[in-house]
């Protein structure tokens, strides 16, 4: 039996698709691919100090030539990273990145997300995040958490839209935990 590109690790092209924005833009959310990394270093370079401090949860100035290969170049059966890309005339634009990588235990991930400063409040983060949560839901994830500043109200309520659990974390108290379990606890043959 033959393999699909994509349950071989290929490029997954039937994630991507447009999607109209509140403010009336029209942006193609897609995975992201080896050849994006000079979206990817612009659009990280174009985030706000703050913006790149709560994603990263640390001030970051410029990313590793290892940090662009791990975002860009990745194990689509692992993880995944769609980018939200705004078609313009001299050229295309990223505007967000939503990303989640499966733990050691193959059950669970971790997502982290940002959207470009400009583009809050359009829906671009629910948009990307709603994705990744079904993809992972998916591909049979499950357990998806993430983990931001107690003080980012916004992220929290994001995640609270779409259904993750926020919870103080309990070994640090500036940071919040958010977690959404995907599946559905199989009941054992005996259980109705």
């Amino acid at each position: 039996m033959e393999s699909s590109p994509q349950a071989a690790g290929g490029y997954p092209a039937s994630l991507s698709q447009p999607v109209v924005l509140a403010n009336g833009v029209v942006v193609m959310i897609r995975p992201i691919r080896a050849e994006d990394a000079p979206l990817e270093v612009e659009f990280l370079e174009g985030l706000s100090g703050e913006s790149r401090y709560q994603r990263f949860l640390y001030e970051l100035d410029e990313l590793t030539d290892e940090m662009l290969t791990e975002f860009t170049q990745i194990d689509y059966l692992r993880e995944m990273a769609l980018i939200a890309v705004l078609e313009l005339p001299h050229g295309p634009r990223q505007v967000g990145v939503a990303r989640y990588s499966v733990a050691p235990d193959g059950h669970s991930c971790d997502f982290a997300i940002v959207v470009g400063d400009a583009w809050r409040g359009t829906g671009l983060a629910q948009e990307l995040l709603g994705r990744l949560v079904r993809i992972a839901r998916e591909r049979g994830v499950r357990i998806i958490e993430g983990v931001s500043f107690a003080e980012n109200r916004r992220m929290q309520g994001l995640a609270r839209a779409l259904g993750f659990e926020t919870l103080p974390d309990p070994e640090d108290r500036d940071l919040v935990r958010m977690r959404m379990a995907l599946q559905a606890e199989r009941l054992d043959a005996g259980q109705c």
